[in-house]
C-alpha cells in the first residue's frame, strides 16, 4: 500500500508536454513562462524535481524559444547595486534559478529585469538587453517575445507577475511607472565590468491589478487549463500588447489600484 501510494504521488513531469499541447502550444513557439512549482505540485512530488520540468518545457518547444524572467529587483537596488550575470540569484521563484543554470541557457544583461532564454536565437535575444535604460524596454526578450508572436504562460501563479506588462506600461508612460535614475555595476560573461544608468519602476502606494487583463481580451486570445495540478493561461502575446496599451491610453490607472496613504 505504502509503495503504491508513493507512486501515486510522483508525478511525471512529462505529462507538463502533453497539457500545454493541449492548451495550444507547438514545438516551433516562443514563450515565456511566469511560474509557481508550488502549485505545479500541490503536495505531490514531482519525479525529477524543478530540472525535470525545465526539461520538459525546453521538449514542449524544442525547435522554437523558451524564456522565464530571472528578476532581480529584491537583490538588486540601491544597497547593492552589482549585478553578475552568472551568479546574481533570482528572486522570483525555483524554476527560475534552476532554468538560469541549465544547459544552453543564455541570460539577458540588466540589473533588475534579466532573462534567461533557450532555444532557437537565445544569444542574440539575450544580448540585446544591454541596450536598454528602463527595466522592459523596446530591446527586451520580452518585446522581441512579441515581435515573434509568442505566447506568455502564466503557470500556477495566476496572473499578476506578467512582466510584459511593464513593458506594455513603459510605452504609455503612466505617472505611477518611472522611479529615479540608479547607477549599476554590471558584470559580463566575460567578466568585463560595465557601469550603466537605469531608470527604475516606481510602484510606490500602487497595487498592480494585472488580473484585469482577461477584461480586455477576446476568448480567442487566450486558453486557460489544467498543467499538471496548476491552473494555466496561456496568452496570445501580440494581443495582450496590442489591447493594454488601447486600455492604458484610455484609462492609464486601470491596471492599478491606490493604496490608501
Amino acid at each position: 500500500m505504502c509503495e503504491f501510494k508513493s507512486h501515486r504521488r510522483q508525478v511525471e513531469a512529462l505529462k507538463l508536454k502533453t497539457d500545454l499541447q493541449k492548451l495550444g502550444l507547438t514545438d516551433t513557439d516562443t514563450i515565456i513562462v511566469h511560474s509557481s512549482y508550488k502549485a505545479l505540485c500541490n503536495k505531490e512530488k514531482i519525479q525529477g524535481g524543478p530540472e525535470a520540468i525545465i526539461k520538459a518545457l525546453k521538449d514542449t518547444v524544442k525547435y522554437g524559444t523558451l524564456m522565464l524572467p530571472t528578476l532581480t529587483y529584491d537583490n538588486v537596488n540601491g544597497d547593492n547595486n552589482i549585478f553578475d550575470v552568472i551568479n546574481t540569484k533570482s528572486c522570483v521563484g525555483i524554476l527560475p534559478e534552476v532554468m538560469r543554470k541549465s544547459h544552453d541557457v543564455f541570460r539577458s544583461v540588466h540589473p533588475t529585469h534579466s532573462i534567461a532564454i533557450w532555444g532557437k536565437d537565445a544569444e542574440l535575444i539575450a544580448d540585446a538587453h544591454i541596450k536598454d535604460f528602463t527595466p522592459v524596454g523596446p530591446n527586451s526578450p520580452l518585446h522581441e517575445l512579441k515581435r515573434r508572436n509568442g505566447k506568455i504562460i502564466m503557470l500556477g501563479c495566476g496572473l499578476k507577475p506578467n512582466t510584459s506588462m511593464h513593458g506594455i506600461e513603459e510605452m504609455a508612460a503612466p505617472d505611477y511607472l518611472f522611479g529615479n535614475i540608479c547607477e549599476y555595476k554590471l558584470i559580463l560573461h566575460d567578466g568585463t565590468i560595465k557601469m550603466t544608468n537605469n531608470i527604475t519602476h516606481n510602484f510606490i502606494n500602487t497595487e498592480q491589478r494585472y488580473d484585469r487583463l482577461l477584461d480586455v481580451l477576446d476568448s480567442k486570445d487566450y486558453t486557460f487549463g489544467k498543467v499538471l495540478n496548476a491552473d494555466c493561461y496561456v496568452l496570445n502575446a501580440q494581443a495582450v500588447w496590442d489591447k493594454v496599451l488601447e486600455k492604458l491610453k484610455e484609462e492609464p490607472h486601470y491596471f492599478i489600484d491606490k493604496k490608501a496613504d
